[in-house]
């Protein structure tokens, strides 16, 4: 008896397939033959972004190697090209499957990496911002998608600059009040209101209904006291260490690794997942020697876009 190959498949099932498979099967899929991945165009890998699954992290930034290496929740390894993650790109948020990367000059896009998908953005306006940090109202795709890009100008003021889909320019806000001087460590978007989380458990908002300013001290939930709001998420820090990364990617004492965090979704709350700075200890810094790292918690999902597609 003759055995037929995977690729004789009937083609009404293959779509059927694609939707039930996690994404590193979906990549193999998609590698079997043309029909194969044509029949895999709408798979998303959902599945492995369900609620209560931890986001996967990619490591990125090596220097001119455009390798990347991505580790599962599981804490398996896998190698990546992905020439759009070189060390002059920053990802400044993440967002279901969607990373926002600024790169050289103030060119911004939304990217997927695992489908290598991008969707353009306006230029950023040149500004003397540093420390980018950024948050998304809703994926990319979404009708109502608006992008915050908020950091701290020469004077330590604030900036904020927001892009509505549909939009062709980014529009600049600046709070009359005077907010400390302290990095923002993460922000989040929740029903119209993006928040940023700084040190010390300090938190400003900012609302898309009256553009509106507000600052917030972070407390317990014992802590005796009013409570004036309660927050929409909880909060995930030093998540690097949590899920021993340094051991998984068999990083060297020398290597420092500045990582974006992201929204991950459980079935009655979402989660934070802090940026961080992992730095080099003191007693082994040898500043010519270290190696400066990037990387983002990322949830494992895979999109392709219609061509005409546009912001």
């Amino acid at each position: 008896m003759n055995k037929k190959k995977w690729s004789d498949l009937p083609s009404e099932l293959l779509p059927c397939i694609a939707e039930r498979l996690g994404l590193i099967e979906l990549l193999c899929f998609r590698g079997v033959c043309k029909d194969w991945n044509s029949a895999s165009e709408t798979a998303s890998a959902e599945v492995e972004s369900l609620p209560d699954h931890e986001p996967w992290f990619l490591l990125y930034g090596g220097g001119e190697n455009s390798q990347c290496h991505l580790v599962t929740d599981s804490g398996k390894k896998y190698a990546l090209d992905i020439p759009e993650m070189s060390e002059t790109t920053t990802c400044i948020a993440s967002n279901n499957g969607w990373l926002l990367l600024l790169q050289e000059g103030s060119t911004m896009l939304f990217f997927c990496p695992f489908s290598r998908t991008k969707i353009e953005l306006p230029q950023l306006p040149q500004s003397n911002l540093s420390y980018h940090v950024a948050a998304l109202s809703s994926p990319p795709t979404s009708e109502d998608c608006t992008v915050a890009v908020i950091g701290h100008d020469d004077e330590l003021k604030l900036e904020l600059y927001l892009l509505q889909r549909g939009a062709n320019a980014w529009t600049r806000y600046v709070p009359h009040a005077s907010y400390d001087t302290s990095k923002i460590k993460c922000a989040a978007c929740h029903k119209g209101t993006f928040y940023f989380f700084k040190n010390k458990d300090k938190l400003i908002t900012f609302s898309l209904h009256g553009t509106e300013w507000n600052s917030y001290q972070i407390v317990s939930p014992s802590s005796p006291g009013p409570v004036e709001r309660t927050l929409p998420f909880i909060q995930a820090k030093q998540e690097f260490k949590r899920r021993n990364m340094n051991k998984l990617l068999g990083l060297e004492e020398d290597v420092s690794v500045s990582i974006c965090g992201t929204i991950s979704r459980h079935e009655t709350y979402d989660e934070v997942v802090f940026n961080e700075m992992i730095e080099v200890a003191a007693a082994d810094r040898e500043e010519d020697k270290i190696r400066n790292l990037k990387g983002v918690w990322i949830q494992p999902r895979f999109f392709k876009i219609s061509p005409e597609l546009s912001w």
